[in-house]
């Protein structure tokens, strides 16, 4: 995969227990362009657990990035190797998580405070030329803005090498408030951003925090390198059927169409042997949100989630598909 040739004007962030292999095959179902990444994946866990095969499948979810959470720079190196095998177009690392556990495993946003051990973690993970290796980070930590904090972080990190970026535009608060109010407490501020894309032009700078709609993403993605996207897509997977065309230009514009439930539903099938009907519908359950009169479809979908009943559950689906169909002819 020739990593230049891959637009990151769209990304969709990496959420833990949202962006799950089932999550990112809808995703890529609605978009064909949109940048992809796996949830979080500690590198302990990828490397020792048996059942990681799971958490990282990605058939035909290119393209798409593996994001990892350590700080053993062996460890990273091995994580990249799997990754290139898996033909991941990019391994990402995570230094912007808050949450106490991940500081606890000594990965994560705590990582900011030691910026010469970012930068040796990044210059481990580079493995081969045909997987990009990039960074997830905050502005900053603590209560306070510092530009030249953020500034000199950065400076020291782009010597590792790393070409791509993704800057949630808030500090990281790392005790006293939780990874949720991590992401609306501490405010924002694109000013870091933008002045830092300033500085090093040539370095792709994606934005990420407080994009809370399709039309203010567009408006950003042209301001910088591109968008990275979280809570607005686990909310409304749905919107992702709009952004090939507003983003990429492209002719792909998907409603509510029953090409879409007729694919997941095959894709899911198969996996019933092994896999929770409700980890397996979850990101399809996102169709009714926001939608009127839906709640008669909610509560049989989810009777029938209880029994199993998967060629009924599609029939529903698709039966709510062409309801609002009619509605929007009407």
């Amino acid at each position: 995969m020739n990593n230049k040739l891959i637009d990151r004007k769209f990304c969709v962030a990496p959420m833990m227990s949202y962006t799950t292999p089932y999550a990112r095959t809808l995703y890529r179902i609605l978009s064909k362009k949109s940048f992809l990444f796996t949830e979080m994946i500690a590198t302990k866990t990828m490397i020792h657990s048996k059942n990681i095969n799971p958490i990282i499948e990605k058939e035909n979810q290119n393209p798409i990035a593996l994001q990892v959470g350590g700080s053993n720079l062996n460890d990273l190196k091995n994580c990249s190797k799997i990754a290139y095998s898996l033909n991941y177009d990019e391994i990402n690392l995570n230094v912007g998580c808050p949450s106490k556990a991940v500081l606890k495993g000594s990965f994560g946003a705590c990582l900011m405070q030691n910026k010469k051990l970012v930068r040796e973690c990044l210059e481990s993970m580079h493995v081969n030329e045909n997987i990009q290796v990039s960074l997830k980070c905050r502005i900053g930590i603590g209560n306070q803005l510092n530009y030249d904090f953020f500034e000199e972080f950065i400076d020291e990190i782009l010597k590792s090498g790393i070409k791509i970026i993704y800057i949630h535009a808030r500090n990281a608060i790392l005790s006293g408030i939780s990874p949720k109010l991590n992401r609306s407490i501490p405010p924002l501020d694109y000013s870091f951003v933008r002045k830092i894309k300033t500085k090093y032009p040539n370095i792709i700078f994606v934005l990420n925090g407080g994009i809370d709609n399709l039309e203010k993403a567009l408006e950003l993605s042209n301001e910088f390198d591109g968008v990275m996207v979280g809570r607005l897509i686990q909310n409304n997977p749905f919107c992702l059927g709009k952004v090939d065309k507003m983003f990429f230009n492209t002719s792909n514009n998907i409603g509510y169409d029953e090409k879409i439930i007729h694919e997941y539903f095959e894709y899911i099938k198969p996996k019933l042997k092994n896999e929770s009907i409700y980890r397996l519908l979850s990101p399809l359950l996102q169709i009714f949100f926001g939608v009127p009169n839906s709640k008669e479809y909610k509560i049989k979908v989810h009777e029938n989630m209880q029994k199993n009943r998967i060629d009924i559950l599609e029939n529903l689906f698709l039966k709510f598909v062409n309801k609002q169909n009619n509605l929007q002819i009407t």
